[in-house]
């Protein structure tokens, strides 16, 4: 007879499975998860081949990603409690280093991009390794940061995303069609536990050290993009190939808020695969959704695709019926054959400008009578309701002519005024989406600093601008820098960066610093080297001792000590 805890296991893993169907209905039946491969492959320009396509999908995609994600995403930090100035400096300066680092740019872009096909955008946090951190598996406690789970015992790597990198942060989209929620879920603030899909091989998961029960482990699918159970109805054999070569395991990573726990599952599997405590929910769970649509009452929101799917079938339709009317209304005769026999008709249809045609002019003596053109009539109102067809479109995304990299057609000319004002109307809703761009790359920044704060046990050195306004390089440890810090991201302020800019920037600051008496050089300049990454500051202002070099990083204790004190290493720069 099985123990007693082996029968909870076993309806644990049962529950778990059921949730896991319930999440992949309640997204099916109120997402309408089945349309997104329909979506994506309009996207992907897979269209029927007696269809001419008007790839509007695709077009207003790639119109939007620009307009909202953030091309030199940069976040400001601030204290909001007395004393931590130098500490928020700090957070600052590893925060943008982290998003540069791991790559969070690309990442947000592809989430709009889900958002634009499938309504929703899911990202995934996670620290050390790609597939699930334990600090169990830490090489030393007092050496470093790092493990070794991304390696097996022969020291070969079987982990492969470049921006998982160990002891580091990092957050990577999420296919929607992997995510999933409890059924019922209204608020992604409420949620009480998430699942990914995830597809591995099997050898990499039999030799990773996080996962137990993998012995009997079995690989049943020969791709990892197919076979989920979105696709594949209940009860089917779901065994593609036996190429063991490239056996796939299907697995399901569960991060539950009630337990703080975290559980891996497969459905084709009698045992949990991974049962471990959580370290990657501090202050919530390890995962953050973008949005665009709002649905008040589900999770899964309406994408934008899903608005405009009617309206790009009637302008494919359009284009199509325009082709066929253009088929039939090529030049067609009609010709006498007692007139004009077959070599006479070749020449008659020769492009040679100089074919000379012999008839012989029949009984009726009417060289017209023998031969009659016929051209049907292609209509012109195509044209006319492809337009409206796209002023549809552009009405329900919110796009004008303009946006879409067109000109705005006009009957006349306006004033600039009323260019204005149309411009502003037509910006209300991209902001709108920038806005809540701007949001979510908040929440990044404040997952990375959770993760920083928390397991960033052993120092570090970073290089960071002091009050001074030179730089200083500082050791420190997640905890010394641990505070309740405010992070803001301005929309207005995702402004492309280029040699020009930065060159104007600098005549600018340079001009009013010498064309202004009484000017405070140390303000200006502090802000200056905080805000142009490009410049050093201890190049402009040359000095020795703790912190003006990596190899003499100062502590963090003392650097603010310092920097609190209003120590200066360039009394020069006072006035």
């Amino acid at each position: 007879m099985a123990s007693t805890s082996t029968m909870t296991k076993v309806k644990l893993l049962d529950y778990w499975k059921t949730q896991i169907k319930l999440g992949v209905k309640y997204r099916r039946q109120y997402g309408q998860s089945d349309k997104w491969k329909l979506y994506k492959n309009m996207y992907r320009g897979f269209w029927d081949k007696k269809v001419v396509p008007v790839n509007l999908i695709y077009a207003l995609g790639r119109s939007l990603i620009p307009q909202v994600y953030f091309r030199n995403p940069r976040v400001a930090v601030h204290p909001m409690k007395p004393g931590f100035a130098m500490h928020a400096r700090m957070v600052e300066r590893i925060a943008n280093y982290l998003i540069r680092e791991t790559g969070v740019k690309n990442q947000l872009k592809s989430q709009v991009l889900d958002c634009y096909l499938c309504g929703r955008g899911p990202g995934i946090f996670g620290y050390d390794s790609e597939w699930g951190y334990s600090q169990s598996f830490e090489r030393n406690l007092y050496e470093s940061d790092e493990s070794l789970t991304n390696f097996n015992k022969k020291g070969e790597k079987i982990e492969y995303t470049d921006n998982v990198k160990p002891g580091m942060p990092w957050y990577l989209r999420s296919n929607a069609l992997d995510f999933i929620v409890p059924w019922g879920t209204g608020r992604w603030e409420s949620v009480q536990w998430y699942a990914m899909r995830k597809m591995r091989k099997t050898q990499d998961m039999k030799e990773d050290s996080k996962y137990e029960n993998t012995s009997t482990l079995k690989g049943v699918y020969a791709s990892r993009l197919e076979s989920s159970v979105e696709s594949v109805p209940e009860g089917t054999n779901r065994i593609l190939d036996q190429d063991a070569i490239s056996e796939w395991v299907e697995l399901w990573e569960i991060h539950d808020k009630r337990t703080g726990m975290v559980f891996v599952l497969s459905l084709d599997h009698d045992k949990f695969l991974r049962e471990d405590f959580d370290y990657l929910q501090v202050e919530g769970l390890p995962a953050n959704v973008l949005g665009f649509n709002e649905d008040p009452d589900y999770f899964w929101w309406p994408p934008d695709a899903r608005m405009i799917e009617v309206q790009q079938a009637e302008m494919n339709d359009i284009r199509t019926m325009a082709r066929r009317h253009r088929h039939v209304a090529l030049l067609k005769l009609l010709y006498n054959k007692d007139d004009i026999n077959g070599d006479e008709l070749v020449k008659l249809l020769d492009e040679d400008p100089k074919a000379a045609v012999g008839i012989s002019g029949g009984a009726s003596g009417d060289i017209r009578k023998a031969v009659a053109l016929f051209q049907s009539h292609v209509p012109p109102d195509f044209s006319i309701a492809a337009r409206e067809v796209r002023e549809d479109i552009r009405e329900v995304v919110g796009f004008s002519r303009n946006q879409m990299g067109s000109f705005e057609e006009s009957s006349g000319r306006r004033t600039a005024h009323e260019a204005e004002i149309v411009r502003a109307a037509s910006m209300i809703r991209i902001d709108e989406r920038r806005d809540a761009m701007a949001d979510h790359l908040e929440e990044v920044v404040r997952g990375y600093m959770r993760m920083v704060f928390t397991n960033w046990t052993q120092e570090r050195v970073v290089d960071v601008v002091g009050e001074d306004g030179a730089k200083y390089w500082v050791r420190f440890t997640g905890p010394e820098i641990k505070g309740e810090m405010a992070y803001k991201i301005n929309p207005e302020e995702a402004i492309p960066e280029n040699r020009a800019t930065r060159k104007l920037e600098a005549e600018q600051i340079m001009k009013i610093a010498s064309g202004m008496p009484g000017t405070n050089m140390k303000y200006l300049l502090q802000e200056y080297a905080r805000q142009t990454d490009w410049i050093d500051p201890a190049m402009l202002f040359p000095g020795e001792g703790p912190g003006r070099s990596p190899e003499k990083a100062m502590f963090f204790n003392d650097f603010n000590k310092m920097q609190q004190g209003g120590q200066s290493s360039h009394p020069g720069l006072r006035r």
